[in-house]
């Protein structure tokens, strides 16, 4: 989301990128909040309706194609190539998105390419696939490719529990620096009964912190769960970085075995 971000704020927005994942879904939907973001006007009331839009994928210029049985068809492309010979409806950008990409046989990707080879000003694309690999060569030396991967195993099985336990440790944490190890004896170490439970604590504030910085960088509103941490976005740009650095190190350490109060306490230390 940083690189695409970057790339748009530098003017260099390519008009076709290869998203490689590990999880579409997860990959798509940063993906709208991306193009939510990019398609802003200015006026807050006209942006929060077309954010909605494009989220909830209803939006006139917004086609998004998957495979039609195994395979992406050639009549798929020339629907889409029909579609945008008219000018974006409600956003700046005619928009599409093309899921598993590497469904795209001969006549399709062929097709396809000579939509690629003309590109227009206000056409954005993006292929998105698990492996690029598989994706016809002239396609894809014609797209800008962007990894875009995810630890699908660390938050999946999190008792939810544990976000509220980590909502509220980050809150004291943040508001009272000078109480947290204070707060690490009297408040989680009775919580806390083994190093898996510690790993539930830190996975969680790793996933809390990654959406913070996702809401600070696209200026997206704040789930209801999160509202306790709104006072974080008045931080300096790159903080949730650095807490995730911090919480990297630390989820790095829980691989081995560990002293359940030193780990919190040192995460209190270094991260101060």
């Amino acid at each position: 989301m940083q690189e695409l971000l970057n790339e748009y704020h530098e003017n260099r927005l390519s008009h076709a990128f290869l998203l490689e994942t590990n999880h579409q879904e997860k990959c798509l939907n940063h993906l709208l909040e991306f193009l939510g973001y990019i398609n802003r006007t200015g006026d807050e009331e006209e942006d929060v309706k077309l954010e909605r839009l494009i989220q909830n994928r209803s939006i006139p210029s917004l086609v998004i194609i998957e495979p039609d049985g195994q395979m992406i068809k050639k009549e798929q492309i020339l629907e889409l190539k029909d579609f945008f010979k008219t000018k974006p409806i409600f956003s700046k950008y005619n928009m599409y998105v093309i899921l598993n990409a590497e469904a795209l046989n001969a006549s399709s990707a062929n097709t396809m390419l000579k939509f690629l080879e003309e590109p227009e000003d206000n056409i954005l694309g993006f292929f998105i696939t698990n492996n690029r690999e598989n994706i016809i060569s002239t396609i894809k030396s014609r797209c800008q490719v962007i990894l875009d991967y995810y630890d699908t195993s660390a938050f999946e099985n999190i008792p939810k529990v544990w976000k509220s336990i980590a909502i509220n440790y980050i809150k004291e944490y943040q508001l009272v620096k000078e109480e947290a190890v204070m707060y690490n004896k009297d408040v989680l170490l009775p919580l806390i009964h083994d190093r898996k439970e510690l790993l539930y604590l830190f996975q969680s504030m790793n996933q809390i912190y990654s959406s913070l910085n996702s809401v600070k960088l696209l200026g997206t509103s704040l789930d209801a769960e999160l509202q306790p941490l709104e006072f974080l976005m008045k931080k300096e740009e790159n903080f949730f970085l650095k807490e995730l650095q911090y919480l990297a190190k630390i989820l790095d350490d829980l691989n081995y075995n560990v002293n359940i109060q030193m780990l919190l306490d040192r995460y209190v230390l270094e991260s101060r």
